[in-house]
């Protein structure tokens, strides 16, 4: 499946990626109500999942104190991704759906690259079973802004020094992705709530009216 043409597809996959707090996941649901009131199927689906494999990641990032070692974390993202491109991706991909994904691979580059794994290694592994995007959305913010927004909506954060200095590095990877591949958009996600919600809309229509990849 990884190696589908655009042409060859029904449906579309779209990405919504960015460093927490930088407030993907309410666009996304936000861009999912528009989309439907166009008369468009669409698939919203999230990473990790809630299958075996990313609920594992899940509590490990709840424990708190001293994280898994890297490439635990990073077998169990793509065990999980290999059953949602099974079960969930390549299916609504079949039927002609518009998926909006919360995270995806490039989630892993990110993260997992910030902790010190080969971001094009990982890169390379999933892309040999994961469908390409469409496009990605990258939610671009400030770690200061990003960090501001998850203190506020968290009762008691903790090691916020850590924390920051992480994100940071996270971002980094980010930006360098959206430099170096052409289905990133970029959208300036320190806006208001509205004016980012338009944008994002905006870049999706335009996507969903492009003619298919020939490649």
């Amino acid at each position: 499946m990884s190696g589908m043409k655009d042409s060859q597809r029904r449906g579309w996959l779209l990405v919504f990626e960015g460093i927490d707090g930088s407030g993907k996941t309410t666009q996304l649901r936000r861009a999912a109500v528009a989309l439907r009131a166009r008369g468009r199927s669409v698939v919203e689906l999230a990473e990790p999942t809630l299958g075996p494999f990313g609920q594992q990641t899940r509590r490990l990032a709840r424990q708190g104190g001293r994280r898994a070692d890297p490439e635990v974390e990073m077998e169990l993202f793509v065990r999980d991704r290999l059953e949602d491109v099974e079960k969930n991706i390549v299916p609504a991909l079949d039927r002609g759906d518009v998926i909006l994904l919360d995270r995806y691979y490039f989630s892993t580059i990110a993260y997992q690259g910030a902790r010190g794994l080969d971001p094009e290694a990982i890169r390379r592994r999933n892309e040999t079973f994961a469908p390409r995007p469409d496009q990605v959305l990258y939610f671009d913010i400030s770690v200061d802004e990003a960090m501001h927004r998850i203190e506020n909506q968290r009762a008691a954060p903790t090691d916020l020094f850590e924390r920051h200095e992480y994100l940071a590095r996270v971002k980094e990877i980010y930006d360098e992705l959206a430099r170096r591949l052409d289905y990133f958009h970029t959208i300036e996600a320190g806006a208001d709530e509205e004016a980012v919600a338009r944008h994002v809309f905006e870049a999706i229509e335009r996507r969903l009216a492009a003619p298919r990849s020939r490649e």
